[in-house]
């Protein structure tokens, strides 16, 4: 079984009322919902590729904390299966999400209690919950 390896990150914000809210997108591709992530290219490691990635892919500069790590595993056609790193990163006040159209439908700010309707698959809601908790418990 080949093993694909994608690194990226979930970003998030604080609203004025104090609720956090987190940055997912549309998959052109394939109509899911998620975080910015790609795969890694040549000598990349993870920290470097999702950098990378989410400037790519939603035009950000967050501020990344890389002591959140958080993966998951799953499989894909033909024999595939992915990898993916997820890391934290929490949006620059002023920064504007302008995202890559080739591969991002749409994009929006949810809590973790709105996400539960987009983040179906590839075990990415306990992503995004693992990250709630660790935000909270570090504030």
């Amino acid at each position: 079984m080949k093993l694909e390896h994608s690194a990226g990150a979930v970003i998030y914000r604080r609203r004025e009322d104090g609720q956090l809210e987190f940055l997912i997108f549309q998959s052109v591709i394939n109509d899911n919902w998620g975080f910015p992530k790609g795969h890694l290219e040549n000598d990349e490691d993870a920290e470097t590729a999702a950098k990378r990635e989410v400037f790519e892919e939603v035009g950000l500069k967050p501020e990344f904390d890389f002591n959140f790590v958080q993966k998951t595993r799953y499989a894909l056609a033909a024999g595939k299966e992915k990898m993916v790193t997820y890391f934290l990163a929490k949006y620059v006040a002023g920064q504007e999400v302008v995202t890559q159209k080739e591969e991002i439908k749409g994009d929006k700010w949810v809590t973790r209690a709105e996400a539960e309707k987009y983040l179906t698959v590839y075990d990415k809601m306990r992503v995004l919950e693992a990250t709630q908790d660790y935000i909270e418990k570090s504030n």
